[in-house]
């Protein structure tokens, strides 16, 4: 899963750039606008990768724990919609 280590990376170097708020739902909004602009696989483990970059690290100084957490709930609650909607995309054209 080479491209999926590129995906880790990228979210990692992002990640270490937040100093504030802002940054955070800046890069949660980067994080999401694959999956949300079209729910294909590759823009699912893009999301999975800023969900497991998020959830493996402190919040940074700046930012507030409780945004934080938000943020990690958005990401979670994002990837899931997704995936239930390609589920029930499958239960009606099998």
């Amino acid at each position: 899963m080479i491209w999926m280590d590129s995906y880790a990376k990228i979210h990692a170097l992002t990640f270490s750039w937040i100093s504030c708020e802002d940054d955070l739902t800046d890069w949660t909004d980067e994080a999401l606008w694959p999956l949300i602009s079209h729910a294909d696989i590759e823009s699912m483990m893009w999301a999975m990768s800023a969900f497991v970059a998020i959830t493996s690290r402190p919040p940074p100084a700046g930012v507030n724990p409780r945004v934080y957490r938000l943020a990690c709930r958005i990401i979670a609650d994002k990837i899931e919609q997704a995936i239930e909607a390609k589920l029930k995309m499958a239960e009606v054209c099998p």
